[in-house]
């Protein structure tokens, strides 16, 4: 069976990486993080469903948060478009036309169309800052 994660473990996972990441500085985790997360996560969850959480499936779940920010972050720089940390996007029938391509150039974003992104401070904060521009 694959790993599941419930709303609980997630936390759990992106409030050590946090703190972790404050620590070392760095804006990826390594494997090293990644097998200390989910010796935590066999700890404190250890009647968890699904498949072990081993290292790998801590880094493919790193990855898949990162991506939800990334699509987040997108959301909240288009124009057009708000961001409710509860709601998501907020889209209404009337946008859903304009919702609909948008998620065809962003799939990421499809989840957010109406439900917000509980990790979201926290995933910022790991996020690297990317400055765009010639003149920066």
């Amino acid at each position: 069976p694959a790993a599941s994660w419930t709303p609980e473990e997630e936390t759990v996972f992106v409030n050590f990486l946090l703190s972790q990441f404050s620590a070392s500085g760095d804006e990826n985790p390594k494997g090293a993080m990644f097998t200390e997360a989910a010796n935590l996560l066999k700890e404190r969850f250890p009647n968890a469903s699904g498949a072990e959480k081993t290292a790998g499936v801590c880094k493919n779940k790193w990855q898949s948060l990162k991506s939800a920010c990334s699509a987040v972050m997108d959301i909240k720089n288009t124009l057009g478009f708000t961001w409710s940390d509860e709601y998501g996007a907020g889209i209404v029938i009337k946008n859903d036309n304009v919702w609909d391509w948008y998620v065809k150039r962003c799939p990421a974003a499809k989840a957010f169309k109406n439900k917000g992104f509980k990790h979201l401070c926290a995933m910022e904060q790991m996020m690297p800052k990317i400055s765009k521009g010639s003149h920066v």
